[in-house]
């Protein structure tokens, strides 16, 4: 198989989702409107989306042997990620997570249930995957793993992207990978805790640094804002919706059709606008992989 273009770090999942009315608050049993099984986790998702836009990559991770694994697999392969580099660990059991989605606005409750395989050790990671890489991608998940990767990237040049999702902020070591990347897509949420400020200017220098290429402070509804490596910006306002069925996994895949269109044309406010497209329609169906199911209407 040919090298990736894109190597990715992370952890994939299987997500087993129910659409239900409302979150229940007490002992019950309700009918769900809808339900799915499908690949999840930020990194897979984003590589997923990226190879089935036509660029290539491979997921670096850890699971089980079990019959959870083979599906998260299997589906990752379906969209043409390389999943050779996982590490399968005998007799362990692969991540799940069950997710209810309330039917009126696309909010989650997220009950998540681990591998019991361990961390990906930095050993697993083959440099030669690195020398004709052109980018690593990374939100912190075997975090020593990460850290090696930074440092095969900066051998062989490879761009470094990191994605600091909701509740990702981890103090000293998000830090270090903000600094070690040179694309840095945050959520809103992550710039605040990391720089303790509301306030969106101190927020952008504060996550700025000599290295940096691309700044992008995602705010869901509220659009993205993004930095050049110059320092100029601009507001990306977010796509519509219709309707609106689930959240899951649109910062995912905005982070995947936000970095393939740009490794293809480098086109700041065209990979903005293209990523919060395919994010909007993402939100349309159930599943963080729900745009990649609809090849007719992916943008092109």
């Amino acid at each position: 198989m040919p090298h990736p273009q894109v190597i990715g770090i992370g952890a994939a999942t299987r997500d087993h989702l129910c659409l239900v009315s409302a979150f229940p608050d007490q002992e019950g049993v309700q009918q769900a409107q809808a339900r799915l099984s499908t690949g999840g986790g930020p990194v897979a998702t984003a590589l997923a989306v990226i190879s089935s836009l036509g660029t290539s990559s491979a997921l670096l991770d850890v699971q089980g042997d079990d019959a959870t694994g083979r599906d998260i697999r299997s589906e990752l392969e379906s969209f043409g990620v390389d999943t050779r580099f996982i590490r399968i660990h005998p007799g362990a059991r692969s991540p799940e997570a069950t997710i209810l989605v309330r039917q009126a606005d696309g909010s989650r409750a997220i009950v998540f249930t681990p591998t019991s395989a361990g961390e990906l050790s930095p050993e697993d990671l083959p440099a030669s995957l690195f020398e004709n890489a052109c980018l690593l991608h990374i939100n912190g998940r075997h975090e020593a793993a990460c850290f090696r990767g930074i440092e095969l990237a900066q051998k062989y040049g490879v761009t470094v992207s990191f994605d600091g999702g909701a509740g990702r902020y981890r103090g000293d070591t998000s830090a270090a990978m903000v600094t070690a990347s040179q694309i840095c897509i945050v959520a809103r949420s992550f710039a605040r805790d990391f720089c303790g400020s509301d306030d969106l200017s101190i927020q952008a220098r504060a996550l700025r640094h000599s290295d940096t290429q691309i700044l992008i402070i995602t705010d869901g509804a509220a659009g993205s804002h993004v930095w050049n490596a110059g320092g100029d910006s601009f507001h990306q306002p977010a796509f519509t919706a219709s309707p609106l069925i689930d959240t899951n996994g649109c910062g995912d895949v905005y982070h995947g059709a936000f970095l393939h269109h740009w490794l293809e044309t480098r086109d700041l406010r065209a990979a903005s606008a293209f990523a919060s497209e395919l994010a909007a329609k993402n939100a349309e169906g159930l599943g963080g992989r729900f745009a990649l199911q609809r090849a007719d209407d992916t943008p092109k």
